[in-house]
């Protein structure tokens, strides 16, 4: 399996699922197996999860308005919300770089 490389010590530390779940910049970050500092995913995944929460929005307010039967309504506003978070969690998996988080909590 990759691994995904540490920005502070620059060896490859990180599997898919705990690069996903380092979370953005606004987070604190997961902390490096190798150096023991905190690494986020970047700029890019809040791009990108900005930019799938405002598609999921329009398509929200679309079923909203055009679907008559509520109960095909809610599937689509529920699939729509689903689906978004999901493509966000693939992207922090396999896209873009981790990168040191804006806020350091000790």
């Amino acid at each position: 399996m990759k691994k995904h490389v540490c920005p502070h010590c620059g060896e490859p530390a990180f599997t898919p699922i705990q690069k996903a779940l380092a979370g953005s910049l606004r987070t604190n970050g997961k902390p490096c197996p190798n150096c023991g500092r905190k690494c986020c995913n970047g700029m890019s995944s809040i791009y990108f999860s900005t930019t799938t929460g405002i598609i999921a929005l329009i398509v929200i307010i679309a079923a909203y308005i055009q679907c008559t039967d509520k109960m095909v309504s809610t599937i689509i506003i529920i699939a729509s919300i689903l689906i978004s978070l999901l493509l966000n969690f693939l992207y922090d998996m396999f896209f873009g770089k981790l990168t040191e988080p804006i806020r350091i909590m000790q």
